[in-house]
């Protein structure tokens, strides 16, 4: 007796068996994605742990980098106390230095006055002084230094000659009554003095600058050329004489 089989039976048999190859299939392919993953994941794993070696490196070296600083800082410091320190003792020093040479100058000063009141001690001295000062046109010490020879020598051998160069120093500084008044007292109180032509050309002047009493200054130019006629004063006071007929 022929069995029959159903026609449909190969197919199923077919298709099934068709089944069971791709679900192995899968199985493989997921097992290869596994592994795959896994390897990533230790890849991954290991990276990570590499970066937390390396975070720890830099972290261990900002440490040192930042200690560093510190002990930089203090040595700064230290060297800017230092600084501070030199600064001082230098302008200490300067302070000490500068004291020194005050006193040393105020010390030369004294001495200085010293030499000058020794050399005024003496009559010709402090005469010879000032006489000097005159002719370097130094009127204004020149007249400080007859001045005093007037006081303290009203005797001295000079005593006519100091007035008149006193009255010098003073015309020089343009002081024409000053002037004046001292040619006067060399007119008036030593008539016999050698300076009595010069003193009465320059009282004569004296007066004229003023522009006061010209009347009496020309009286006193004719009288040099009256009592003085060969003296370079006589000159002088007929030049001068021109001159007042002139204006």
């Amino acid at each position: 007796m022929t069995t029959c089989k159903p026609a449909w039976l190969p197919a199923l048999l077919s298709l099934g068996l068709s089944g069971c190859l791709a679900t192995q299939q899968d199985m493989v392919d997921l097992e290869n994605q596994t592994d795959e993953l896994k390897k990533t994941i230790s890849s991954m794993q290991a990276n990570q742990a590499d970066l937390s070696v390396q975070m720890k490196q830099l972290h261990d070296d900002l440490s040192a980098f930042t200690e560093t600083i510190k002990e930089s800082q203090g040595e700064m410091s230290k060297l800017s106390s230092k600084l501070d320190d030199m600064g001082a003792n230098v302008a200490n020093k300067v302070a000490d230095i500068g004291s020194s040479l005050s006193a040393q100058q105020a010390k030369s000063l004294e001495e200085q006055k010293a030499a000058l009141a020794k050399a005024s001690s003496s009559p010709t001295e402090l005469f010879n002084t000032a006489d000097v000062r005159l002719g370097i046109k130094n009127y204004s010490l020149a007249a400080k230094g007859f001045e005093e020879y007037v006081d303290k020598f009203p005797k001295g051998a000079l005593i006519d000659v100091a007035h008149y160069k006193l009255g010098q120093s003073f015309y020089g500084q343009k002081k024409w009554d000053s002037a004046g008044r001292q040619f006067a007292v060399v007119l008036e109180k030593y008539p016999k003095s050698t300076m009595t032509a010069s003193a009465r050309l320059m009282y004569a002047l004296s007066l004229i600058n003023m522009k006061k009493n010209l009347d009496e200054a020309r009286q006193y130019l004719e009288s040099i050329s009256s009592d003085f006629p060969s003296s370079p004063e006589a000159k002088a006071a007929a030049q001068h004489l021109k001159k007042l007929a002139a204006k």
